[in-house]
Formats: C-alpha cells, structure tokens, sequence
C-alpha cells in the first residue's frame, strides 16, 4: 500500500468528488483555517471548478465559517457543524490550556467580564477588528498584550461566543455567532453521535492514521479516542507498519502502484497537518535539501505523494508570480505537469502566470 498516495485519493486532492466549498469542508470535516489564503486554496484544490472568490462568497453566505473547534486553533468548518464539534472538542481544548490561562490570569471572573464586553460591543452585528476589541478591553481594564488577547478570543470561540465574521478591507473581524449564523440552532447532538461522525470523517478522509493522528488532531483524548475509534466497530480494518497500527475502513480504495502525479498544495494542508508523524509522505529535515525546519508549514510540492520541494507566491494588480523550489530538478514531465499545475493555481486566483523555477 501507499500510504501517501492512498491519503490523496480520500483526502479529494487526486480525486475530487465535490463541487462547492460547504461540502468540501463538510465531508473533511474541518480543514486548517490560520491561514486564510491557504485555507481558500486548500478548498479550491478539492473542487477544480472553483474560483477564489466562490470561496470568498461562501464565507459571506454565512456556508463555511473560521472558529477555533479543534486543539483551540483556526479551523474552517461547515456552518451546520460548528455548534456540535464545539460541544464536543471544546472542553477537552479548555482543560489542556487551563495551565496557561492560570499563568496569564485568565480566570472565570475575568473571563466573564470579557464575555459581558465583546456581547455588548459585538451585538447588533457590529462587526469589530481585532485592533478596535483590543481597545475596548484595554479601557475596561483588561489586559491584552502579548498573546492575551489571542487566548481571550480563542476562549470565546471555544464557547461558543464569537467567530470571524467578514473582512473590512484587508482586516478580520469577529463577530457574535448566533447573529452570525441565525439559521443555525445551537442543538447538542448526543456525545455517543458526536464522537462516531468526527471519527468517521476522520479516517475516511485521512485514512491510513493512527489513534495518536486522530488525537492530534481532534484535541480530545486518548480514552475519548479509543471509545470513538470502537464505535466504528467493524467499519474500521487495521494494519501494522513500523511498530505502528494505522486504521482504515475496510471499503476505503488502496493505492498500490505508484501515479505520475504533480500537485501545489498550501501551506498548513491536511495532507501533513492532520498527522503526528509525517515520515510516509516526506523526509525528515537532515535529508530534505535546500530547506530550513519549518518547511511543515510551506505550501509544498507534491510528486507522486511526496513531498519534493516547496513554493511561494507573489500577488500583483494582475499577475501572481509562482516561486517553485524542487528539491531535485525535474525531468521534462514533471515540467510540464508543474506548468499545470501553476496554471490552474492561477485561474483560481484570476490572475495571469509569472512562473520561476
């Protein structure tokens, strides 16, 4: 089996199945949304006939939203999903930052002033910057420097509170999720259901994984895991490989053969975020060639399921210059194959092409 290979096929990079960003991100269940340009890339990857600004008017529609539902980092999730997966994974997230909000004093009594602050301000769908919240906050007497503020609206996602709403210009805001999302009735789904859809989209999306991929990245523990894990019961195969067992429902396809395969995948992917251990798909930093430790978090270059180098963009009133940097130089068919693939990046963007290799 090929473990990378069989990751892209499920993961709708190699074989997408869906053509609007709402059933993307529901059918992965949640996709790494820091950055918000990757995360629109990671959505119009998985659906070819997407443009940019069809994600962008899906934000808008109110379809996908950016909260902080798993491990207590941005996540883009569908909007009919975000009460439950916050029900779900939101107290695990709490209890493993308690140590921390005890250190920068983040406690019930402060929080709740926070909470009394950002209801007021934030009502009537008065949609503030993070700037204007500061603000705020620092004129009734919170604290918000260094990375203060950042757990306090990360602890108001967690509950439920707030969530990005739409851009004034090139700046986020927040927003109160209720006015945000009126349609959507913030009805707890019953732990046992909760814990068996998040383990399914999991490994039907990211299979072949292991417990300690699945715990890394839902955030709940490892009890929770091994209940959520045996729930699939019988749907779910498993299979042994370096002393590791990964899981994968036994009518999941497996790629065998090796594909003739190019893609430029964004920074923060799935492809190697949902994972602790990335040593089936690239090789650890002492061999990867021209590149510092942090190339984890790079848009990457992905060749036949491994990753082969790295990228970047520039943006222009009407160009966007691509930056490839393979690790290896690449024979005339992965040239072409990469002309390809920086095109449609490209057309995604509704930009013309300026590409260095």
């Amino acid at each position: 089996m090929n473990i990378a290979l069989t990751r892209l096929k499920h993961l709708h990079v190699s074989e997408p199945q869906y053509s609007t960003p709402e059933k993307v991100v529901e059918a992965l269940g949640a996709i790494q949304g820091q950055d918000y340009a990757a995360s629109k890339w990671a959505i119009g990857l998985r659906a070819p006939s997407l443009k940019e600004e069809d994600i962008e008017s899906a934000f808008l529609d109110k379809k996908i939203i950016r909260s902080w539902p798993l491990r207590g980092t941005l996540h883009v999730v569908s909007a009919k999903d975000i009460y439950w997966l916050l029900d779900l994974l939101g107290p695990p997230t709490v209890s493993k930052y308690a140590a921390h909000y005890k250190k920068i004093e983040l406690d019930p009594k402060v929080l709740k002033k926070c909470y009394s602050i950002l209801s007021k301000n934030l009502s009537n769908q008065n949609f503030l910057t993070r700037k204007e919240i500061s603000s705020i906050l620092e004129k009734s007497g919170i604290i918000t420097n260094t990375t203060r503020l950042s757990h306090i609206l990360q602890r108001a996602g967690l509950e439920g509170l707030v969530c990005f709403g739409p851009r004034r210009d090139k700046d986020f805001t927040y927003t109160l999720i209720e006015e945000w999302l009126p349609k959507i009735k913030r009805v707890k789904k019953p732990r046992e259901e909760a814990l068996y859809e998040i383990t399914k989209r999991y490994f039907d999306t990211r299979a072949p994984a292991t417990m300690a991929d699945f715990v890394w990245w839902s955030g709940l523990g490892i009890k929770d895991a091994k209940v959520a894990i045996e729930s699939l019961g019988s749907k779910l195969t498993s299979f042994q490989k370096d002393d590791h067992i990964y899981y994968i429902p036994k009518k999941m396809d497996i790629i065998d053969k090796d594909s003739d395969t190019l893609f430029l995948l964004p920074a923060f992917d799935e492809f190697l975020l949902a994972y602790t251990d990335r040593k089936d798909c690239m090789d650890p930093p002492p061999k990867r060639l021209l590149t510092p430790a942090d190339d984890l978090f790079r848009p990457i270059l992905v060749i036949n399921g491994w990753v082969s180098g790295i990228w970047q963009r520039e943006l222009k009133k009407e160009d966007v210059i691509l930056k490839v940097i393979p690790y290896k130089p690449l024979s005339v068919n992965f040239k072409k194959k990469l002309k390809k693939a920086t095109e449609e990046y490209a057309v995604f963007l509704g930009k013309n092409l300026i590409l260095e290799v």
